[in-house]
């Protein structure tokens, strides 16, 4: 019983330390990801035209939303609808809508909503989800909201009312 004992004793802390240095380091990882995305970072994306889409691509002296979506995500498919009726209200605003589906089924997505057309919404793929990662996103939809100087002002994971999106937006200005 006391041999129980004094394994119970050396093993227990030692693996409360270790659960505390994997926790600390899990959090700093995802500091690191949350304060990369303070600004804009490099990119390379394809369109669902297959031309290429940079950050020399986003439109200077506007608000970029970016939407990492998957085209069978019903919330995301909420979000589309919601835009596409209301997307006279967003015009000042580049939207860059990502996700990682085959071309194809984006560009049916982008063809369901009437929204393959809008000149300032983009579609774009991210191929093997290289953007999807190096954003540190965990979910779709995935909201990045950066101002006109390319710098973050909202995050959202998950499903939001466009209009709160939007929302921030004016409350910068």
């Amino acid at each position: 019983m006391m041999k129980i004992l004094k394994v119970f004793a050396i093993t227990i802390p030692i693996l409360l330390i270790t659960l505390i240095v994997y926790l600390f380091l899990n959090f700093q990882e995802k500091k690191e990801k949350i304060d990369a995305l303070k600004n804009l970072p490099t990119f390379y994306l394809k369109t669902i035209n297959k031309s290429s889409f940079t950050q020399d691509d986003l439109i200077r002296d506007k608000t970029k939303i970016i939407v990492y979506f998957n085209p069978a995500c019903h919330f995301c498919q909420v979000e589309a609808k919601e835009l596409s009726k209301n997307i006279h209200k967003y015009q000042n605003i580049q939207w860059i809508w990502i996700a990682s589906e085959p071309i194809e089924n984006i560009k049916q997505f982008a063809q369901k909503y009437n929204l393959d057309k809008i000149p300032n919404v983009y579609w774009c793929y991210d191929e093997m989800a290289t953007l999807y990662q190096k954003l540190g996103m965990n979910s779709v939809p995935y909201f990045l909201v950066y101002n006109k100087n390319n710098q973050l002002i909202k995050r959202n994971s998950g499903a939001i009312k466009l209009e709160k999106i939007t929302h921030s937006i004016d409350e910068r200005k």
